[in-house]
């Protein structure tokens, strides 16, 4: 019985109805052209373990043994790495190359590639896929390993430790693939310190310190251990604050500065993590003028500043204060102001308030071109204007000088007359709004006194002063604050209701002395004293309360009564009632009385009572 056997190019053994035989198949006449796995390599391993041997054949385009590559050279390799040296057989005389005990350390999923290393051009033959699994557990190791740095009771970023083969590849299954890992430490550990692997690895998202400062992490798998790398921790403390990000160096007045950052930090520097000081309200000042939002709540420990400006100032700092704990303050770099466009002329030195003789030189004043928000134009357009004094008054000497740095200055002005002398500085180079201030020429007077303070309501109280100086004409005007309905005319104040007037006179200048007036004073208005009737009964041999009505009670009245054996006291006086307890003796007449009624500015009124 005979059987076709495909061309292989080999020697192969056929048993055919238990007989042994030997073919001997054709070889290809055509050269080397690829390889084949005759015998193909295992289709899975152990990493470490060599694998059952298989075999490579030379082949014509044929399929055939090309005889041309009897003894070729044929390399092994791999996409996994292969123990000891590069893999290599040569073929025999039959064209076939025998590997045996090739090994691979890679478990995963790896295939071999044999070359022909002697004759170039032959196509390589790639093996089917490989799966290889770890060797036996041998060790444990960090994969990711814990942060080189910490903040104290903080949790440390996520890090994973797996228990491995000897080649590094991790037990993904079988013994080992689901250890118990622990960690330990010379330092005060916290939180999770054990994780159960899965798939040999095991993670740890939930460890902090609470104690320390430069501490390791020790992981143990039974016999297994591994130490990290040292991790230098800090205190999460609130201590200080802290510019992370700063102002910028230079801006314009009015403007928004670019957005920068405090930050709540350990003593350190470093900056808190976990939110410590989630709530705390941190705020800013200067010397130079704020506005905007400069007060803001700390968001995961840091406040971020988008909403504030510089108005006024030069070389300008920020100020930050942890208003909600005691923290040490942090200052910013200088923030160089700028000036706006220049918009109006300011007195930054203003004139005298006086001068007692007219066509004296003024005092040294100085006028400087600023922007709106009052910031000196000190560069470009504007800070060289000519400024110009004008006013009412004659004027004598300097009246124009150009600004240096926006600033002019003006030492040789006089005023030629006596009086209030208003003074306007106007930029005479560009429309800018002008400053103003008044000058009073001459002597002051002495001090002018409102003499007349009091009077009755509905009768015209006649208004005089004392002191002053001068020949001017005493003048006077109703201040705020009267609550009277005052009307005055001329010197004659009138009140329609008790209650104050509020007075000021004013004296006239004249060729020697200024204006002068007086403060403003308080004129009172009382109701006319009188006593319209007796509220209550008086009893003999009694005591008892009754009210007198009437008007205009002052100081502490006395009563008194026209019979004897009656005596009166006054218990309360609101100034328009008097509250008066009477005692009357057994014995006195009944019928109508009077009693009189004595202020305690001598004044006297009487009304009658009736004694029962």
């Amino acid at each position: 019985m005979t059987k076709s056997i495909a061309a292989l190019g080999a020697t192969t053994a056929l048993m055919v109805a238990g007989l042994a035989f030997v073919a001997v198949l054709p070889a290809s006449a055509l050269p080397v052209n690829h390889l084949v796995f005759v015998s193909a390599p295992a289709t899975s391993g152990t990493a470490g373990t060599g694998l059952p041997n298989f075999t490579v054949q030379v082949d014509g385009s044929d399929n055939n043994v090309a005889t041309t590559g009897l003894s070729d050279v044929i390399q092994l390799t791999s996409n996994c790495t292969l123990a000891g040296a590069p893999v290599q057989a040569t073929a025999n005389g039959s064209g076939l190359a025998t590997f045996s005990s090739v090994t691979i350390t890679t478990a995963t999923s790896c295939t071999l590639t044999a070359s022909d290393v002697t004759t170039s051009g032959v196509t390589a033959v790639v093996s089917a896929p490989i799966a290889v699994v770890a060797a036996t557990a041998n060790k444990i190791a960090y994969t990711s390993g814990p942060p080189t740095s910490g903040v104290l009771s903080v949790p440390l970023t996520a890090f994973k430790v797996s228990v491995e083969d000897t080649y590094g590849n991790v037990i993904t299954t079988g013994t080992g693939a689901g250890d118990t890992i622990t960690l330990t430490s010379a330092c005060t550990l916290a939180g999770t310190d054990t994780a159960i692997a899965a798939a040999g690895v095991a993670t740890f998202g939930n460890v902090y310190f609470t104690a320390g400062t430069s501490c390791t992490l020790t992981a143990t798998d039974g016999g297994f251990t591994v130490t990290s790398p040292l991790i230098d921790l800090v205190s999460n403390t609130p201590t200080k604050l802290g510019f992370t990000i700063e102002p910028p160096a230079t801006a314009a007045a009015g403007t928004v500065l670019p957005t920068f950052v405090v930050t709540v930090e350990a003593s350190n520097g470093a900056a808190l993590q976990g939110g410590v000081s989630a709530s705390d309200v941190i705020v800013l000042t200067s010397a130079c003028v704020l506005t905007g939002t400069t007060s803001v709540t700390a968001v995961n420990d840091a406040a971020t500043f988008s909403a504030v400006s510089i108005k006024t100032g030069s070389n300008c700092q920020l100020i930050a204060t942890d208003t909600t704990r005691t923290l040490a303050t942090a200052t910013s770099n200088v923030v160089a102001l700028t000036a706006g466009t220049a918009t109006q002329v300011v007195f930054t030195v203003v004139p005298p308030v006086s001068e007692t003789t007219a066509g004296t030189t003024l005092t040294s004043f100085s006028a400087a071109v600023k922007d709106a928000n009052g910031n000196v134009v000190n560069t470009g357009i504007g800070s060289a204007d000519t400024i110009t004094i004008t006013s009412p008054c004659t004027l004598g000497g300097t009246t124009s000088v150009v600004a240096v740095a926006g600033v002019a200055t003006f030492s040789a002005l006089n005023i030629g007359v006596t009086g209030a002398c208003v003074l306007t500085a106007t930029d005479a180079t560009r429309t800018l709004t002008p400053a103003t201030h008044t000058t009073n020429v001459g002597a002051t007077q002495a001090a002018l006194v409102i003499r007349t303070t009091k009077g009755f309501a509905g009768t015209p109280l006649n208004l005089s002063t004392s002191g002053g100086s001068g020949t001017g004409a005493v003048t006077f005007t109703l201040a705020a604050g009267s609550s009277a309905k005052c009307v005055l005319t001329g010197t004659s104040l009138r009140a329609a209701k008790a209650g104050t007037c509020v007075v000021t006179a004013t004296k006239a200048g004249d060729t020697a002395y200024i204006v002068a007036s007086s403060t403003a004073t308080t004129v009172t208005f009382i109701m006319p004293y009188k006593i319209y009737r007796v509220v209550g009964a008086v009893f003999v041999g009694r005591t008892r309360t009754v009210t007198f009505v009437g008007s205009g009670f002052y100081g502490d009245p006395r009563v008194l009564s026209n019979v004897g054996g009656v005596v009166a006291r006054v218990m309360r006086d609101t100034g328009v009632h008097l509250v008066v307890r009477v005692s009357v003796r057994p014995g006195v007449h009944v019928g109508i009385h009077g009693f009189t009624v004595i202020l305690g500015n001598g004044k006297r009124a009487a009304v009658r009572y009736n004694l029962r």
